[in-house]
């Protein structure tokens, strides 16, 4: 595959900033380093996060962050990383997918069933 990043905003109660986010299938949440997340001023969650990473298995703070990506509002729950990070929780709620063929972003169409392994419940 290859290398896939998108600019997208995160507003904080200090300010707004943009970042260049890789996108990050692996991964479940929003991730910034933390000293940006202490820069834009996030709000701190209540709990830990046990989350498996290269290194392994580690406690994490969570925060929880509002943005824009594309031009779509979000709100998430963001994790301190190392680089800023987006994992497939924002890019299936906002119903984008990697293309791998251009290694860009793009929007599911309302019609198709995403993530394709969601099956229909019809009822009787």
């Amino acid at each position: 595959m290859g290398r896939t990043e998108v600019q997208a905003k995160v507003i904080g109660d200090n300010e707004t900033r943009e970042y260049t986010f890789l996108i990050d299938t692996g991964a479940t949440y929003l991730s910034l380093p933390l000293r940006e997340i202490e820069a834009l001023g996030l709000r701190k969650g209540a709990g830990r996060l046990r989350l498996m990473r290269a290194t392994g298995i580690v406690n994490v703070d969570t925060f929880f962050a509002d943005g824009e990506l594309m031009g779509q509002q979000f709100s998430a729950i963001l994790v301190p990383a190392s680089i800023p990070l987006i994992g497939y929780e924002l890019l299936e709620n906002l119903r984008f997918r990697v293309n791998p063929v251009t290694q860009e972003i793009e929007k599911v169409p309302d019609d198709e069933v995403h993530p394709p392994y969601l099956l229909l419940i019809r009822e009787p």
